[in-house]
């Protein structure tokens, strides 16, 4: 329904209508559109953490017992179930990060006691990396605010058909390139050690400058 009428004309009556019950049905689980809204994102949530936990355990069955090789399985599982989810499910992902869903005061990015947030799952990930060795200690730290933006942000471009013009082969590549960098990025110590690019400007010179131009 959301994805034929969109979230707008989405409505209680109507979707009391398309299941065939009286909208009193409806109502009594839930006092408005808002709330039926949220529910569904906290279930697209749940739905993508469990695809993402399902989609790992399949990956590390594939590798050896290593445990560079299991925490790199299960870092490469979550982009790509993630990715999949957002093709698959595009209506609902984007749902899930709109208004209703990360946009809910009462939603919590670091959830840490649902086993299905899928931030706290890809936390979780960059400690193994990091304790089998495969990317640096200091770059840790924080880390998981950035991979999660980069690999939602890929995931995003790809539900919202920015890649169009793309073929399906061609998408992929797109998250393939992103896991590369996460992963070169955060083996790089020099990354840490860059010089700030962060000037002390003053406001009156700024505009002195701005008229003259």
């Amino acid at each position: 329904m959301i994805a034929e009428h969109g979230v707008d004309s989405f409505s209680l009556r109507r979707a009391a209508a398309e299941l065939g019950v009286a909208p009193s049905a409806i109502y009594r689980h839930y006092s408005d559109k808002s709330a039926l809204l949220k529910a569904i994102c906290v279930e697209g949530f749940s739905l993508l953490g469990q695809q993402w936990l399902d989609l790992m355990g399949s990956y590390v069955a594939s590798v050896d017992s290593s445990a560079q090789s299991i925490s790199l399985a299960r870092f490469s599982a979550g982009a790509d179930a993630y990715f999949r989810f957002a093709l698959e499910q595009s209506v609902l992902f984007q749902l899930m990060y709109g208004e209703f869903g990360t946009g809910s005061a009462d939603w919590s990015l670091e959830d840490e006691n649902d086993p299905l947030n899928p931030f706290t799952i890809l936390d979780d990930i960059l400690d193994e990396l990091r304790d089998s060795g495969l990317i640096s200690k200091r770059a840790r730290v924080g880390a998981e605010v950035a991979a999660y933006a980069a690999i939602h942000g890929v995931s995003a471009l790809a539900a919202s058909g920015a890649f169009r013009g793309k073929d399906e082969a061609q998408m992929w590549e797109q998250l393939e390139i992103v896991k590369r960098n996460l992963l070169s990025g955060l083996r790089n110590e020099d990354v840490l050690n860059a010089p700030s690019t962060v000037m002390e400007i003053d406001p009156v010179t700024l505009i002195r400058t701005l008229k003259r131009s």
